[in-house]
């Protein structure tokens, strides 16, 4: 009988557990996608333990063995997929079919009646995992390349054709956190803004690019950071942009939950893990 499944137990995530959390969400992750994401905070144990004691955003399961973290996952829920935020097992535990009870567990417990769809994000740096949820049937449904740009080249100006909102709230969760986000609306479009330590804005579109307003504003508030931003794998802006520098890539995969479900029952039994890890409430 496989140790780590006879001595192992799926549980929701404690506020108790957020250390360990984190610790094995950075664990996974490249340095190049810790600096532009929230990963790359000293202080991501203190958001990961406010978010369970609040119950936002995404809902964390641990897996135990003798009462040690080992492994966890996050489940972000949208209105038709069940998205997998994160998914991390202890390095010398893998193999033996934790992280594939995670994801069961995710896909028979969790998951809502409307949620027929099962999503994931992976970074190209990370070619195994790649590798692993196409073997589950799941599909490419996009690819998104991420730039950097210094704002110092853009065009100057003096920062007062947009306006920003909900940066007091922001700055008190930069504060907490090491990240934020906040508000920023020219007369073109309205964006949303995070900010990653002390070095860099992020934002989700590239349409950012065009909006020579909304650049000036950024380097307004703080001329010393850089723009990290991240749009569709053709899109003319992100291949195009003067200056800017690929630093990323990233692929949206998809399947259907049943599909996705049938691949790790099956996989489990091709490994003759038949075993079930209990789960507690």
């Amino acid at each position: 009988m496989n140790e780590s499944l006879s001595e192992s137990l799926i549980r929701p995530a404690r506020r108790g557990d957020s250390e360990a959390i984190a610790a094995l969400m950075v664990e996974t992750t490249s340095e190049q996608v810790r600096r532009i994401t929230i990963l790359g905070s000293p202080y991501l144990a203190r958001f990961v333990a406010d978010e369970l004691a609040g119950n936002k955003n995404d809902e964390y399961v641990t897996c135990t063995v003798r009462e040690q973290v080992v492994g966890m996952c996050a489940w972000r829920h949208t209105d038709t997929a069940l998205h997998l935020n994160y998914i991390s097992v202890e390095p010398e535990r893998r193999g033996q079919g934790l992280g594939i009870a995670l994801m069961l567990d995710g896909l028979r417990r969790i998951h809502r009646t409307s949620q027929r769809m099962f999503s994931v994000d992976v970074f190209s740096d990370t070619p195994r995992a790649h590798a692993w949820y196409r073997s589950l049937s799941l599909r490419s449904e996009r690819r998104t390349k991420w730039i950097e740009l210094p704002l110092s080249l853009t065009q100057p100006g003096n920062g007062h054709d947009c306006t920003v909102s909900g940066l007091d709230e922001a700055d008190l969760n930069h504060f907490r956190y090491g990240f934020s986000q906040f508000t920023l609306t020219t007369n073109s479009a309205t964006y949303r803004v995070g900010r990653l330590g002390q070095n860099l804005f992020r934002v989700g579109t590239s349409a950012i690019l065009q909006d020579t307003a909304a650049l000036q504003g950024l380097v307004h508030l703080d001329p010393e950071r850089e723009l990290v931003c991240s749009g569709s794998d053709g899109d003319a802006n992100i291949l195009s942009f003067a200056h800017s520098s690929l630093i990323a890539e990233s692929e949206r995969l998809v399947s259907s939950g049943a599909s996705v479900m049938e691949h790790l029952e099956l996989s489990l039994s091709k490994r003759h893990l038949n075993q079930t890890i209990p789960i507690r409430l």
